[in-house]
């Protein structure tokens, strides 16, 4: 009987251990990292639809490329260069877009969804400012990031018709 308790204490007490130690792996694999960055970006092709509608009621269908800057303590794919692949569904200026980007340095990607809104606000010259904001998700990586998993948010601005630059910040952590 003593030695059956002893048994059983024993293979309890193993059987903790081991779950400790995986969860202590697991913590450790997905561990969260702060990132963040800034990206210029300009239109190399583009399609804008009139939808009719409504006055200024447009679809536009963009590709963007440009290079990505690490501005986090964590340099991410610092220089990378980057494709963007963008739809919107503007009136006058304002409404929802969403995309997909592509950062690619040294044989290291990370592919991200992203969605938000834009806005327009005409300037006292009839200049449109443009602005936008939304959050992506990491959906795919390769190379050091295969398997990257995580969330962040973005914003930016038009620096002139072709171009513009969008800062985010997020995390991520390699899953299994």
């Amino acid at each position: 009987m003593r030695k059956t308790l002893f048994v059983r204490s024993l293979a309890l007490l193993v059987s903790v251990a081991v779950v400790l130690a995986l969860a202590a792996t697991t913590s450790i694999a997905q561990q969260k990292i702060k990132v963040s960055g800034k990206m210029t970006q300009t239109y190399t092709k583009q399609e804008k639809l009139d939808i009719g509608d409504v006055e200024g009621h447009t679809m536009t269908l963009a590709q963007e490329s440009g290079t990505n800057v690490s501005t986090g303590e964590h340099k991410m794919l610092d220089g990378a260069e980057l494709v963007n692949m963008m739809f919107s569904d503007l009136v006058k200026g304002n409404g929802p877009h969403q995309g997909y980007v592509t950062l690619t340095k040294d044989g290291d990607t990370v592919m991200a969804s992203w969605n938000g809104n834009v806005t327009t606000v005409m300037s006292k010259e009839g200049k449109p400012n443009i602005t936008f904001k939304g959050t992506f998700t990491w959906i795919k990586g390769m190379g050091q990031y295969a398997n990257i998993q995580g969330t962040g948010t973005y914003s930016g601005s038009f620096i002139s018709e072709t171009t513009n630059v969008a800062e985010w910040e997020g995390e991520y952590f390699i899953g299994k």
